[in-house]
């Protein structure tokens, strides 16, 4: 069973090593996760002020999501620990954010997508709409539009 809570403020620290440690199964060198690492910052004003979910499986948090709302709607977050990868979570999630678009009145949003997840979304039913500039990862990274049904 998972379970999805809201992030408090306070865990932005949390919400980074999730995210450096999700990087790390993709294969980027230390060098790269170690700048990120340096580099990047939750704001405690984006975990209240936007929906951020803990994804937690047995008493355990094991990734989150971010949906964020600004002049477009934006998966701007989905982020699992290693040992939750390929064990269908992923889905799970997808299912709870399309569930939290809904309550939100969300009928479409974007995805921003490192290459590795750009499979997931498009078998999810995303449509890649184009590309954007990644300055950390010095690459573009897929744009993807999702139709909530």
């Amino acid at each position: 069973m998972i379970d999805f809570i809201d992030a408090k403020p306070d865990q932005n620290l949390l919400l980074r090593d999730i995210l450096i440690k999700s990087k790390g199964y993709w294969g980027y060198s230390e060098e790269q996760l170690a700048i990120w690492r340096s580099n990047l910052v939750f704001e405690k004003k984006y975990i209240s002020q936007n929906t951020v979910k803990l994804i937690i499986k047995e008493s355990k948090i094991i990734g989150f999501f971010a949906i964020t709302r600004n002049k477009v709607d934006l998966l701007d977050h989905l982020w699992l620990l290693p040992e939750a990868i390929g064990k269908g979570i992923g889905n799970l999630v997808f299912k709870q954010i399309l569930k939290e678009c809904n309550a939100l009145g969300i009928s479409e949003f974007f995805i921003i997508s490192d290459p590795d997840a750009q499979g997931f979304y498009e078998k999810k039913g995303a449509k890649q709409v184009g590309e954007v500039y990644s300055e950390p990862q010095k690459r573009m990274l897929a744009k993807f539009n999702f139709q909530v049904v």
